[in-house]
């Protein structure tokens, strides 16, 4: 052997010897702590409280590693006319635009290429979406007679019940296709995992006597679907009671889909989601779950040196949150014939703190794109896939202001030729025309039809230094008025079709009466709930002026700020005969 050894040589002998093994911990554990509903399930919020439950604990808690196992179920029913058949042990989707057996949404709700159509769904994207595969692929097993095929993981149809059980992760239970019956239920067991809800959990490792309390939302709500004589299937309605997306997808109902064979003509069905239970299917049924509630898991471990640890127990941790902010009409209604869509501006606190990115997400405006169902692209059961936003959607001139400094100083009207030309530049440096352009994989109709984002990076504008109060609010209106919007547009009544603006300024009563109406709640999302509660937040009951200097103000207001007006009022003739019911008012408030 040569006394002189070679580089090469000396890391090859090197990697054949073992390193030496790092024993970090001796033992592990996973207890749990179930949640406080006690059954209660239907308002779709979940309280896990742990601030007790794990003190005492020998080891040392990741909340890293911890999760969440949720059941979750979502039922199919038949409406009053029987269907053809139970439902399919694949999993749904839904939408509406046109009717027809591939729904009436952007979304592909097709398993097959070759089931994809240019002409329906109406305006529907032709391009393949994956998120229907997905979801057909993580369906539970089956249970139940219904299940034939002799596969060696699930056995015939006598073993799939007992396998199911037994693996406790959930089970499609298929139904009766008799009417108003369930026709199929989907059992699920959901391991959520607490880096998933929020990245600090990433930073919180190891920690002794962990004490956290947990409160989330899980989306609950149903859909109803009606079907025409073709077989061809329409929303109807869609009713979330916690949440504010649509889980859910119903599969295309073509030949060679999962819903093929399955409905009736004319024969309307719904579905429903929920955490344990459903509106469809209300009771607890422990018969596929392992456990009917929610319940946290904690691992804890027994570190063989914990001395690192308990001498520096003070750690500090950064992370990058998010923010999401729902603006409703912004970007437009409808088809722009001259230009790209309407604009989009978007006005930051000027006390934010490292932001780092402004990401819109574009979704199409059920105003002007859907027929009947009232219901936004993401609370759809046919637009439900995963990164389902607006087709082809075009935004100009997206800019973000925090306090008096834009992103950019120059905004460009992006379109295919503009990409184009970038890609160009791209090839240009290797000296050849780039194959994309010239084999025609990026093509106009795959740029149109692709769901894209618009990406600021605002984090050049930002001082560390400045508080944390990140505040996202409307600017100035910047796009143009749409006076008859379905957002503020009464649909119903003696006022339909008009704004709440213009039936406030004619018939103020009116409007004080739909204040106290249980439909108009919603102060969040319901932009004529919220024009009412700012109008009659603080309303003292009296009779409303509908003319006059103090138009839209009570006489009590009136009382407070010109007392002599009243007076005056009390005495007019006018008043005495043609107002009858304010000079009463009038009295009574006077004496």
């Amino acid at each position: 052997m040569s006394e002189t050894q070679l580089s090469d040589q000396y890391l090859y002998q090197s990697s054949l010897k073992s390193d030496p093994e790092i024993k970090v911990s001796t033992t592990k554990r996973v207890p749990h702590v179930i949640d406080l509903n006690q059954g209660s399930y239907q308002n779709g919020v979940i309280t896990i409280d742990a601030t007790a439950q794990l003190n005492g604990s020998e080891g040392f808690a990741s909340l890293r590693d911890a999760y969440i196992m949720l059941p979750n179920k979502v039922s199919m029913k038949y409406s009053g006319t029987a269907q053809t058949l139970p439902a399919n042990r694949f999993f749904n989707v839904l939408q509406y635009f046109s009717s027809s057996t591939t729904g009436d949404g952007y979304s592909n709700t097709t398993a097959f290429s070759s089931s994809f159509a240019t002409t329906t769904p109406s305006a529907g994207a032709s391009i393949p979406n994956d998120g229907l595969v997905k979801r057909l692929l993580a369906n539970p097993p089956n249970a139940g007679t219904d299940f034939s095929q002799s596969w060696p993981s699930l056995g015939a149809a006598s073993a799939s019940t007992t396998i199911a059980n037994q693996t406790s992760r959930g089970a499609f239970v298929a139904g009766a296709s008799t009417a108003n019956s369930i026709m199929g239920t989907w059992n699920y067991m959901l391991k959520i995992k607490l880096v998933d809800l929020h990245p600090i959990f990433r930073e919180l490792d190891l920690m002794a006597n962990p004490q956290i309390r947990l409160r989330f939302r899980v989306n609950q709500g149903s859909s109803f679907i009606a079907v025409d004589a073709s077989k061809g299937m329409t929303l109807t309605s869609t009713t979330l009671s916690s949440g504010n997306t649509c889980p859910v997808m119903i599969a295309a109902s073509s030949a060679g889909n999962p819903m093929a064979g399955v409905l009736a003509a004319s024969a309307g069905f719904s579905i429903a989601w929920g955490a344990v239970v459903n509106s469809l299917e209300p009771t607890v049924d422990g018969t596929y779950m392992p456990f009917t509630t929610s319940r946290f898991y904690v691992p804890f471990v027994h570190l063989e040196n914990p001395q690192a640890i308990i001498s520096k127990p003070v750690k500090k941790v950064r992370y990058n949150d998010c923010y999401a902010q729902w603006f409703y009409q912004r970007a437009g209604i409808g088809k722009q014939s001259t230009q790209h869509n309407t604009y989009f501006d978007l006005q930051l606190s000027a006390s934010v703190k490292n932001a780092k990115y402004v990401v819109l997400l574009p979704f199409g405006e059920q105003t002007g794109s859907f027929a009947s169902a009232a219901v936004q692209q993401f609370q759809n059961p046919f637009d439900s896939a995963p990164w389902t936003l607006h087709p082809g959607s075009s935004i100009r001139n997206f800019n973000v202001r925090i306090g008096s400094s834009q992103t950019f100083d120059i905004s460009h009207d992006y379109d295919f030729h503009h990409f184009t030309n970038e890609v160009a530049k791209i090839g240009a440096i290797n000296g050849d025309l780039t194959p994309d352009l010239v084999n025609c994989l990026l093509d106009y109709q795959t740029w149109s039809l692709t769901n894209r984002v618009l990406i600021a990076d605002v984090s050049r504008l930002t001082e560390k230094d400045v508080p944390q109060s990140i505040q996202i609010r409307e600017p100035m209106p910047v796009v143009r008025a749409y006076t008859d919007t379905m957002s503020s547009t009464l649909t119903f009544g003696k006022h339909k079709s008009k704004t709440i603006e213009k039936v406030y300024s004619s018939d103020p009563s009116y409007c004080r009466w739909l204040s106290h109406q249980n439909r108009f709640t919603d102060l969040e999302n319901d932009p004529i709930a919220q024009s009412l509660h700012i109008k009659f937040g603080n309303d003292d009951g009296s009779f409303i002026m509908t003319w006059g200097k103090y138009n839209n103000r009570t006489i009590k207001q009136i009382q407070t700020n010109d007392p002599n007006y009243l007076d005056w009022l009390s005495k007019n003739d006018f008043v005495k005969t043609k107002c009858p019911k304010l000079k009463a008012e009038i009295d009574v408030l006077l004496n």
